[in-house]
């Protein structure tokens, strides 16, 4: 393939992309689009003002909060040595799924997976 490896490490096989969580409370705009392209996104992009949420907008914010962080600290019991990034993924796919939650990555742009994790010989970098 032309790649020069510095380590150990090596490609390994990735599972297809899994659909949306079924009963996922409500689904981003980019979760069925078949490229991936949040609308809603790039419309919000022309205003320059930052929105200020409160009361119920507030509340729901801090829920999604929680729940995220709930996520990811599922996630990080299953880290360690030798684990995949497509194991993350499925740990991380069925904790949203059990939770009603959409996976933010998945579809983003076409993303295949629930989370975003890159693999080298120092450290595993990811991002929920």
């Amino acid at each position: 393939n032309g790649f020069t490896f510095s380590g150990s490490l090596r490609p390994g096989r990735v599972s297809p992309k899994l659909p949306p969580p079924e009963g996922c409370s409500s689904l981003p705009d980019y979760a069925l689009h078949p490229k991936g392209t949040p609308r809603s996104e790039f419309l919000r992009s022309r205003t320059k003002t930052i929105p200020i949420v409160s009361g119920e907008e507030l509340e729901t914010m801090k829920e999604a909060c929680r729940l995220g962080r709930e996520v990811l600290d599922i996630a990080a019991r299953f880290l360690r040595p030798g684990v995949t990034g497509d194991e993350i993924d499925r740990v991380v796919y069925a904790a949203c799924r059990e939770r009603r939650l959409y996976p933010s990555p998945l579809n983003y742009m076409g993303f295949p997976k629930s989370v975003c994790v890159s693999a080298n010989e120092v450290i595993c970098h990811g991002i929920p």
